[in-house]
């Protein structure tokens, strides 16, 4: 669209409708304010049109056939702009060849000189117009008086509730009864962010509705890591295959810059905050898995930035003390606001698609596992899952494309190490990394007794703690909940201190061996043998008791009624083992 800038021009300039009275230098106007008669100066750059209340239509929204008839038309009648006069016979022509009348084509003719688009010439579709409502108004208003009253609310009634409560008002009201086609129209039109806000309350309406025009914006990596726990949803067996340990959980730990999975820790037990400081172990330090397979995870270093959700685990002040100790800046997302993880949640989401092409997969829900039977057709122990979710990770999750980054999570990191000239700067590396991994175990404080170390009902001892044993300072032990065998402690000349365990709770605990099904079973086989021997017993002694006593109760003072005859022989006992189906009736008779 064009503006001419000539004498008498209404436009606007700096939100002010201006008239132009002419040119004052080749890049100002002199225009009168319309709003205050002024004479004023203004920039030509400032000056816009006039909004339009009869704009065209949205260009990609006209049909393409539709747009070419469009575009044609167009062309014809910018021929046609500069003339002041067309000859009828060209119009006549013109508007044939439109199947216009002359008198519709100078109408459009007059709307394109004042909008030379194409998409001003589109014709309007049929139809009722936009917002034209046929409802009687008295109904409308009550059909929108229910909405309000009965659906917005917390209890979420359904909209087939709202369609017979906004009928039976008709019909008390002797108003003409409104379709239930009508209702839910206007129902639907009602849907948005003030029914969500109603129905389901702040917070979800603002997930849901709340526009996200940020993100987290990194350009280097390891300048910003997410970690987050998920249950896997496969099933998993006992080393020796005879039982079925459950679902493990799993922590990663995710690179934002190039979407690489730095880190992954796989364990039964639930999250804490030993499973995130060995997960920011796996990120650190460089991969064992690189040991046995080479190169096949190269990703390694210290994070600058590690952002966590404000669980438990993620509060403890081990981890607090480790990140400070080695500079890691640790932060929380804000509370109730789930997408400041997206990057972790996707890559879990991904992980867990994986997941389910595994024998004893449980899918994401019971309706998609239906009758299938996830403990039956568990095949992989949890070493073995760790194993197949370490190929999963490094030779397919980082080998293919990602979507975002338009190429491969390893490309990605590969090419953000590499300078202009083809050299690559690995990531420095941490100088000790068994004082790195003791940094981030969880510690309490406790007294250097003669006794040895007490903690959680143990007692841990090395003759190197011999200097410390006349202090009264308490060391901070640290330990591994998982292994009870050993502790650490630094003394003061900075030297680590590995002690063993030497008695207590956890070496009680050590001297006994888990028994196997085979063993279990013949021992409940045996105690259920016990238990038959001498419910038989019971049962004989008590037939022979009352068949001596002729089968009367003995009175208050301990004596029958009827006193035995001392010189009857006593009735033979049998003591073998019935059949169970035999104690079954006897105990059911």
């Amino acid at each position: 669209m064009s503006l001419l800038l000539n004498p008498g021009t209404v436009c606007m300039a700096n939100g002010r409708v201006i008239q132009i009275d002419g040119a004052s230098s080749i890049s100002q106007v002199d225009a009168r304010d319309m709003g205050t008669g002024k004479m004023i100066t203004v920039p030509i750059a400032q000056i816009e049109a006039l909004p339009s209340t009869g704009a065209g239509r949205e260009a990609g929204t006209i049909h393409e056939a539709e747009w070419r008839r469009c575009t044609e038309l167009a062309k014809d009648l910018s021929a046609l702009l500069d003339c002041r006069e067309v000859p009828r016979v060209a119009l006549t022509k013109l508007a044939k060849r439109y199947e216009l009348s002359v008198r519709q084509l100078q109408r459009i003719r007059a709307a394109f000189a004042k909008d030379p688009r194409a998409s001003t010439l589109a014709r309007k579709p049929g139809g009722r117009p936009l917002g034209f409502c046929r409802l009687d108004p008295r109904v409308d208003a009550l059909i929108r008086h229910v909405i309000a009253k009965h659906y917005m609310r917390r209890e979420k009634p359904p909209k087939e509730y709202v369609v017979v409560r906004a009928q039976s008002m008709a019909r008390r009201l002797q108003l003409p009864m409104p379709s239930r086609k009508a209702i839910l129209l206007r129902l639907n039109q009602e849907i948005g962010v003030a029914s969500d806000m109603a129905r389901e309350g702040g917070p979800a309406a603002h997930q849901k509705w709340r526009p996200r025009v940020g993100g987290l914006r990194v350009e280097r990596p390891l300048d910003l890591i997410q970690i987050d726990h998920t249950r896997a949803d496969v099933m998993v067996l006992s080393d020796d295959r005879l039982e079925v340990l459950g679902r493990p959980w799993i922590t990663l730990a995710i690179d934002v810059a190039t979407r690489c999975v730095l880190g992954m820790y796989i364990s039964m037990e639930a999250p804490s905050s030993v499973s995130v400081s060995l997960c920011i172990e796996h990120v650190v330090l460089p991969k064992p898995e690189n040991a046995t397979d080479p190169g096949i995870w190269p990703m390694y270093g210290k994070p600058r930035r590690i952002l966590v959700d404000n669980g438990k685990d993620f509060r403890s002040m081990a981890l607090e003390r480790g990140c400070d100790e080695h500079q890691i800046d640790l932060t929380w997302r804000p509370v109730r606001t789930p997408h400041y993880g997206g990057h972790i949640e996707r890559l879990i989401g991904t992980l867990m698609k994986i997941a389910h092409l595994l024998p004893g997969t449980t899918f994401s829900n019971v309706r998609e596992r239906g009758n299938y039977d996830s403990e039956g057709k568990a095949r992989l122990t949890l070493e073995e899952f760790r194993q197949w979710m370490t190929q999963k990770v490094c030779r397919f999750y980082h080998q293919r494309n990602h979507r975002v980054l338009g190429l491969p999570p390893i490309v990605a990191w590969e090419r953000s190490l590499t300078d202009a000239a083809g050299n690559i700067t690995s990531p420095p590396l941490i100088a000790r990394p068994r004082d790195f991994r003791m940094d981030f175990l969880p510690f309490e404080t406790r007294l250097v007794r003669r006794t040895g170390i007490e903690l959680r009902g143990s007692r841990y001892w090395h003759d190197d703690l011999v200097p410390m044993l006349r202090s009264d300072a308490p060391v901070r032990v640290r330990y591994d909940p998982r292994d009870p065998s050993e502790v650490w402690i630094r003394r003061s000349d900075g030297v680590l201190v590995t002690a063993a365990l030497i008695g207590g709770r956890a070496a009680e605990a050590t001297l006994g061996r888990k028994v196997d099904r085979i063993t279990q079973a013949r021992l409940h086989a045996e105690t259920d043998k016990g238990f038959e021997v001498t419910d038989r017993i019971e049962a004989i002694a008590q037939n022979a008791t009352r068949a001596a006593r002729g089968g009367k109760r003995p009175d208050k003072r301990g004596a029958s009624s009827r006193e035995a005859n001392p010189a009857e022989p006593s009735p033979i006992v049998d003591v073998s083992i019935p059949s169970h189906a035999a104690l079954q009736l006897e105990e059911w008779s």
